[in-house]
């Protein structure tokens, strides 16, 4: 098996329905990862969570967007759908 790995390339929170805060991160994959890692991962949290819980949750470990299921943000212009590639 080659060297894996991933990029976190876009994050989206959308505070604008007061009953949800959700989350959309762009995940790149990048080597020998598998198949279901790259692309755009959503979690939908209640409407108390806070941007600030959302990312404290990940950076403590309690999320992990890697493990969300799939799912594109909705309305978003075309370029962003898909993040061009990072420089080299």
């Amino acid at each position: 098996m080659a060297p894996a790995g991933m990029n976190y390339q876009r994050i989206i929170l959308d505070v604008c329905d007061p009953e949800l805060t959700k989350c959309w991160v762009f995940i790149q994959a990048l080597g020998d990862c598998p198949h279901t890692v790259h692309g755009w991962h959503f979690k939908a949290f209640g409407g108390s969570v806070s941007t600030m819980d959302v990312l404290k949750k990940w950076a403590d470990g309690e999320e992990d967007p890697l493990m969300w299921p799939h799912g594109a943000p909705e309305e978003m212009p075309a370029s962003a759908t898909v993040p061009a590639p990072l420089p080299r």
